[in-house]
């Protein structure tokens, strides 16, 4: 929580934003938590001003944990945790050691800095940098003895700026064993800091086999080098590897700490070798670039061969930085950091040079980040695009690394790595494609499949659709029951959304809207006809309602607005092969999201065409027949070639619906016993897999062949 800094009394009326502040949460969470009831207004006239008494009763119930709900919102980000990321170790590495010394710090409340600081004269002292060093020394104030003067400048800089207190038990951390990795100071960092403080700043560091890649595939002898978000400097320790004059090698971070390991690093790894480190504590979105950075030369800070870093991710910025973001730079208007520094670093980049950043998989298709995919489709040849999925501890984003060049080229092949696949796709297709989305899932034959599809005559749902979001009540336990009661009607959730049905549901709900924290127009909710469909799923799943049904957030709803277009065609085509391949190979998302739905292709086929699917459909809802006839239909109506289609279903059965049984049902019925009353349509899969299809889903067992 934070304080306040101007003159108050219990009378003083906080507007929304200063209350935001003092309660260290966002203006949303604060209008919320009113409609919700747990802050009280001033008046209706006054909707969003409080009295200070009111805010600081909030905050005393949240300080001393009476409010749980509202607690965990406002420490969302700021969780007091550390955790050791062992992806970033070493095969072989101690955990051990490391456990200990960060139990050490942590036992002895020793500042973060403090503990870095001894740390690195323990590493310069184990590579016999700094010789004969004790804690009473440094106590003392006695002269160090060292190999390197600029060493010694580094640790006068860093005693003295930052104006350490060290005690004579802290002489642990000059002793410590240290395991041999190559960033352990910058390990040992992200060890201490608190997880919410990571979380708020962006900032996680990167697997080294990662990093070690990138240096391998661009790094030369003499390349002139720049990461604009250095850290502890590990890009630039992988760089050092192979260029043999430190002076090529430059790194900006906002972090003080970080940026003293890194020059640290630096100058261990060059230390036969007189030079002052080019890594500078600086910002680089707002400081390079103005003859201050590195020297008065401007001409140093620009024209690098390669630019690679793994930038912050979601960095909430301050109102007078988002200003000045504008201003510097109008193309992004996501307030994204990662966009910020993408951009930054093309316009620092000599002609032809590359850029590798590391980012989330969510730069390639989701609509907030069209700004700069459209930069990088102005500016950059897009070499290669590595799908890495999930690498950073604590962090569920699935992970890409995009690597650029620098130059107009209107023609080129991008590399595409994921999953031990590779193959092309042509970049020019992404400059046509809606919001220039990177459809990196799409190989050449499924983009021949796709635009095959595409060649349809269609329409869309684009402007032709009625949306409703899920509802979030704020209080689930006042208003959702797991039981029917009175005064309670039926609420489904994602997971009672079946193809075409709703399953029967496992909540009731109280309703009313007025109170909810997000609920849609109630008409649309009690439209005559509408689509649900799962938000959270790889998959398109849609069900019908003519009942007026609720849902929360998990499930939303559309309602379909085009002419002589049965909305139960447009659940049968959502619902088809065709449009979950287009779904995954498009976006492979695990949300569907509306900008998804209104890109998927609606034929505008024959009246007769769309009453047979119809009737499909029907069959389906009222006898529970099979999905397969219908789905059949509509892959011959696009006149799809056998392999084409054959494609797609062995596409749609591995990928993304495959389901195993449930291990009590093995056990409960024995293999044999399943295998023996299986349904007909069973197909025989690779590797002695054998699908089975029941109730619209569809699940694998393994076989042994027979001896």
């Amino acid at each position: 929580m934070r304080e306040l800094t101007f003159p108050i009394n219990a009378k003083t009326l906080l507007d929304l934003e200063k209350t935001a502040y003092f309660l260290d949460v966002s203006a949303a969470t604060v209008r919320n938590w009113v409609k919700c009831g747990y802050l009280q207004t001033q008046d209706e006239s006054k909707k969003y001003f409080f009295y200070l008494s009111e805010i600081e009763n909030i905050k005393n119930s949240i300080v001393n944990g009476g409010l749980n709900k509202l607690n965990g919102r406002a420490n969302k980000s700021k969780r007091e945790r550390t955790f050791a990321p062992d992806e970033y170790l070493k095969d072989g590495a101690k955990i051990d050691d490391l456990t200990k010394i960060i139990d050490f710090v942590v036992e002895n409340k020793i500042n973060v800095s403090a503990s870095l600081f001894l740390l690195s004269l323990n590493l310069l002292k184990k590579e016999k940098v700094i010789l004969n060093l004790s804690i009473q020394n440094l106590i003392d104030g006695q002269n160090l003895a060292l190999v390197n003067k600029q060493v010694g400048e580094e640790v006068k800089s860093w005693l003295s700026e930052t104006k350490i207190k060290l005690k004579p038990n802290y002489d642990f951390l000059l002793n410590c064993p240290l395991p041999d990795q190559r960033d352990i100071l910058g390990f040992i960092y992200q060890s201490l800091l608190l997880e919410g403080k990571k979380s708020q700043n962006g900032s996680y560091y990167t697997p080294e086999i990662i990093v070690d890649g990138i240096a391998k595939e661009y790094i030369k002898k003499d390349s002139k080098v720049l990461d604009p978000c250095c850290g502890t400097g590990q890009f630039l320790l992988a760089f050092a590897d192979i260029i043999e004059n430190p002076k090529n090698i430059y790194g900006v971070d906002i972090d003080e700490t970080a940026v003293r390991i890194a020059r640290l690093n630096i100058l261990r790894k060059y230390k036969n070798q007189n030079f002052v480190p080019n890594i500078v504590c600086k910002n680089t979105l707002f400081e390079i670039g103005n003859f201050d950075l590195f020297s008065s030369n401007d001409e140093n800070i620009r024209d690098f061969d390669v630019i690679a870093t793994n930038p912050p991710w979601g960095v909430h910025f301050s109102k007078t930085d988002i200003e000045r973001l504008k201003k510097s730079f109008p193309e992004i208007r996501s307030f994204e950091s990662f966009s910020y520094f993408l951009k930054k670093s093309v316009d620092l980049l000599r002609n032809n040079g590359i850029i590798s950043f590391i980012l989330p998989e969510s730069i390639l298709n989701v609509k907030t980040h069209k700004d700069i995919r459209e930069v990088i489709l102005k500016n950059t040849h897009i070499k290669k695009v590595s799908y890495l999925n999930r690498v950073f501890k604590n962090v569920f984003t699935p992970v890409i690394k995009l690597d650029l060049e620098k130059n107009k080229k209107e023609a080129g092949w991008v590399e595409i790595s994921k999953e031990n696949k590779n193959y092309v796709a042509e970049q020019a297709k992404w400059k046509n494609n809606r919001d220039f989305i990177f459809d990196i899932h799409a190989s050449g034959f499924d983009t021949d499949i796709i635009d095959k599809i595409y060649s349809v005559r269609h329409t869309t749902l684009l402007g032709k659709a009625d949306w409703a979001l899920g509802i979030v009540t704020g209080n689930n336990k006042t208003y959702i029951a797991d039981k029917q009661q009175e005064g309670f009607e039926e609420i489904y959730k994602g997971k009672d959304v079946e193809k075409f049905v709703l399953r029967k549901p496992s909540n009731y709900i109280n309703f009313t809207p007025e109170k909810f924290q997000q609920v849609a127009p109630i008409e649309k909710y009690r439209a005559k006809e509408k689509l649900i469909y799962r938000f959270i799923s790889k998959n398109l799943i849609f069900a019908h309602d003519d009942k007026q049904k609720l849902t929360l957030n998990s499930a939303n709803a559309v309602i379909p607005k085009i002419p002589n277009y049965p909305i139960k065609a447009v659940a049968a085509l959502f619902n088809s092969s065709v449009c979950q391949f287009i779904f995954q190979k498009k976006f492979s998302s695990i949300k569907v999201l509306r900008s998804h739905i209104e890109q998927m292709p609606l034929p505008l086929w024959s009246e007769k065409n769309l009453n047979d699917i119809v009737e499909l459909a029907d069959d389906i809802i009222k006898n529970k027949t099979n999905f397969e006839k219908l789905d059949n239909y509509i892959m011959e109506k696009y006149a799809l070639s056998p392999k084409e289609i054959s494609y797609i279903k062995n596409f749609i059965c591995i990928s993304t619906s495959s389901k195993f049984p449930r291990r009590e049902d093995l056990a409960n019925n024995g293999r044999r016993d399943i295998l023996k009353n299986l349904p007909p349509n069973l197909l025989n899969q690779q590797k002695n897999w054998i699908k089975v299809t029941r109730a619209n889903t569809i699940f694998f067992i393994k076989c042994r062949a027979k001896k």
